[in-house]
């Protein structure tokens, strides 16, 4: 299989001492450049689009250890289980050797919003490409030092192994940018039929902190002098703060501030339910003008529609050999959500 594989999730469940040698592998990525120059390149799959670097995706360390990484963030989805799952059977390493890094600014690619049911038909698909491209490149430096062509080799537990029985383990094999490189547009992506790890159950990574307390979520984090806060909101669309008497909520336990700024009201505290709490205190408290500012909800057809808007054109589709008898218009509307 060598095409582009778009993965979903369904597909999916159905089915430092990093040195990361720098060369070129014309034989395993080889280019047409004789190709006419007005065809547009193709693009790499998912989000390799954006982000070409083959180590913008996957690491390989010198100890043989190997990273995988999305810029989206696991939010009880469950896609990082299943982005270790792509990456370990790309690369023909075992699922528990793998790390995944998720979301982490520094690190990951932007991948802009986690929305959408897109995080492995984008993400997914990046690494799965990227973890293809990888192994190729570590084969064709193992046939290289070997003096072997490459299609003699073979991949299994994070080694290259020749018909003899000699082997080089991942980290071996890697040195400075050597996979500092863009991906190709396609990959030799593996057999579906040889599948060990896609498509097998396995625990999900995000449970056991979940069910003990631990990190799962960026909410769960916990910085050194970290304080919480809570926002107490107006109870209708314009309406002023003309009175707030903070002094109860000051003298709540942990209350570090009240927070108002004009019709902004807020109050912050050291642990997150005393800021829940203090801030049922103080919404009691504030007192509000409220003043007619939302359209009449019966007639919120013409309001919408009188606002400034854009049009875009979905489809067109006309033959000008045809003259119309007669011209059909409607309009439809629905409830406003």
């Amino acid at each position: 299989m060598n095409g582009p594989v778009v993965l979903d999730r369904r597909r999916v469940l159905a089915g430092s001492g990093a040195l990361i040698v720098s060369f070129t592998l014309s034989d395993a990525f080889g280019q047409d450049q004789n190709a006419p120059s007005a065809t547009p390149a193709p693009k790499p799959p998912g989000s390799l689009a954006t982000t070409p670097f083959l180590d913008s995706w996957i690491r390989v360390d010198a100890d043989g250890g190997v990273t995988a990484f999305t810029g989206k963030a696991e939010l009880g989805q469950g896609f990082k289980t299943a982005f270790q799952q792509i990456a370990a059977e790309e690369l023909d390493i075992s699922f528990q050797s793998l790390k995944v890094v998720t979301a982490d600014t520094a690190r990951t690619a932007n991948e802009g919003f986690t929305a959408g049911s897109n995080s492995v038909h984008l993400s997914g698909t990046a690494i799965q490409n990227a973890a293809a491209q990888v192994r190729a490149l570590l084969v064709a430096e193992a046939a290289r030092r070997l003096d072997l062509p490459a299609e003699n080799l073979r991949t299994e537990n994070g080694a290259v192994i020749a018909p003899d029985g000699r082997r080089f383990g991942y980290g071996d094999l890697v040195a400075s940018d050597m996979l500092h490189m863009q991906a190709q547009p396609t990959s030799k992506l593996k057999d579906p039929a040889t599948f060990k790890v896609m498509g097998q159950p396995v625990a999900r990574v995000d449970i056991p902190a979940k069910v003990t307390g631990g990190a799962a979520y960026v909410q769960d984090m916990r910085l050194p002098g970290m304080v919480h806060a809570r926002v107490v909101r107006p109870p209708s669309y314009g309406a002023q703060l003309t009175e707030c008497d903070v002094s109860a909520v000051e003298k709540l336990p942990g209350v570090v501030k009240v927070v108002r700024d004009g019709n902004f009201l807020a109050v912050v505290a050291k642990k997150e339910f005393q800021t829940i709490k203090a801030m049922a205190v103080l919404s009691a408290a504030a007192k509000w003008k409220e003043m007619p500012g939302l359209p009449n909800q019966h007639d919120l057809g013409r309001v919408l529609t009188s606002l400034p808007s854009q049009d875009k054109t979905i489809l067109q589709q006309s033959d000008p050999s045809v003259t119309g008898q007669r011209s059909l218009e409607a309009s439809y509307t629905r409830p406003y959500q």
